[in-house]
């Protein structure tokens, strides 16, 4: 009889400990910015950089235009989000993330894209990079967050 109710308290444990898991998990995709808007901020970066030998001005300008309102709507759709309390600690792995991404933009300033092929190559790499990156900084950013809220927890 002992040992059923000793499996039964393993199983209610590990379900607590899994319902535990996923609610935290669920706090911090509440809590923090979504990929659409990252990838907008991907996109936005990744365009200005492949046409910054062509660009004029004006459409220099319409693009900054395009960044300030992208960064409008962030900051109200944040605003609404419940907010985030500092990470006591957190890995390496977000800053090597972020490292790499921008030493990625660093390589990219230096190819010269003046033809529309070249223009368009340039887009695809530098989007599909810092996408790539910075998804998986932000990544290690919410698991950080996941484990630091599990530390404090228990």
């Amino acid at each position: 009889m002992a040992e059923g109710q000793e499996r039964i308290d393993k199983l209610t444990a590990a379900e607590r400990l899994a319902s535990a898991d996923q609610a935290s998990n669920k706090m911090v995709a509440a809590g923090t910015s979504s990929r659409a808007t990252l990838f907008v901020y991907v996109a936005l970066g990744s365009t200005a950089m492949s046409l910054e030998h062509v660009l004029s001005p004006k459409m220099a300008l319409a693009l900054f235009a395009v960044a300030v309102v992208a960064a409008l709507v962030h900051y109200v759709i944040m605003r609404s989000r419940a907010k985030m309390r500092p990470l006591l600690s957190s890995s390496a792995t977000y800053g090597w993330y972020a490292f790499l991404a921008s030493m990625i933009v660093m390589c990219l300033r230096f190819w010269v894209a003046e033809d529309p092929w070249s223009i368009g190559a340039k887009l695809v790499v530098s989007c599909t990079a810092l996408w790539h990156l910075l998804s998986a900084a932000q990544t290690a950013w919410d698991k950080d967050r996941v484990q630091d809220a599990q530390e404090m927890a228990g």
